[in-house]
């Protein structure tokens, strides 16, 4: 398949892009509503999503849109409401999830509860959960396939499988290049062109186990990707991926076939 997509890279210091990362995912919002009535973006885990869920709860104002060159579609651009949220019709998903139970410290589902679901005023039941609690990974690999499917109901033509088109997927950056759940030490999984979600075992990770990931065909397919990093190591990395230095970590592999790429790169 052509790709066709535009790749962007800002950096700066963490309060600046953290606010220019939260405006341009509520602008994305708007858009989506206005065109497909509806919202889908999958959610980063890990540590560093953190500070950006605690500011897009917190909403955006008029003034920081129009600063970063972000309009509103038509009707809501003339809305001169102090803030702007994510709207109600918004819909989160779980890029990955490591596979623990729901209030271990490492579970990216408590991390999104303790900073942005409950602030965001999206409804609890928008958040599509990954079952990472689940002994048997493989069906919660397939149940999460099954819940994404309801919301893009694909027909499969002959041998070829379509994938779905999320508004926007956040990702991180880990240290050694990988991203999601998907990592350089596993090329089952880097090479998966079938299934949109899998289960898989990381040794490496932090910390090591079981986990559940969306897989690379479906990262690729949004309409929007944007990779959010702090920390200086992280975005001298994010920078040499997005200048094709560095094309030997899974981060690499994330290439839009027809949709834009954003790297936001913040240091203290």
């Amino acid at each position: 398949m052509n790709r066709s997509s535009q790749k962007f890279l800002y950096h700066g210091n963490e309060t600046a892009t953290t606010e220019h990362a939260a405006a341009l995912i509520v602008a994305e919002a708007y858009r989506a509503i206005a065109e497909r009535e509806r919202f889908l973006m999958a959610l980063a885990g890990g540590n560093s999503p953190r500070i950006l869920y605690k500011r897009l709860a917190q909403g955006v104002s008029a003034e920081l849109l129009k600063h970063y060159r972000l309009p509103l579609p038509d009707g809501w651009s003339k809305n001169t409401q102090a803030l702007h949220h994510l709207p109600e019709k918004t819909w989160f998903f779980m890029g990955d999830e490591r596979c623990v139970p729901i209030d271990h410290p490492d579970s990216n589902e408590r991390m999104i509860m303790e900073t942005l679901l409950p602030h965001s005023g999206i409804p609890d039941n928008h958040l599509i959960r990954m079952a990472g609690e689940k002994a048997d990974t493989e069906e919660a690999a397939r149940e999460y396939e099954g819940a994404i499917r309801s919301f893009f109901p694909i027909e499969e033509s002959g041998s070829s499988k379509k994938f779905p088109r999320f508004d926007l997927i956040l990702l991180g950056l880990g240290d050694d290049g990988h991203t999601a759940s998907l990592f350089a030490d596993n090329a089952e999984a880097l090479q998966e062109q079938s299934q949109w979600v899998i289960a898989l075992n990381a040794p490496f990770g932090k910390p090591p186990g079981k986990r559940l990931t969306l897989t690379l065909p479906v990262i690729n397919h949004a309409r929007n990707i944007l990779f959010f990093t702090t920390g200086k190591t992280k975005s001298e990395l994010a920078e040499k991926i997005f200048l094709e230095q560095e094309k030997n970590v899974p981060a690499s592999l994330v290439k839009p076939y027809n949709g834009k790429l954003y790297w936001f790169t913040a240091q203290p």
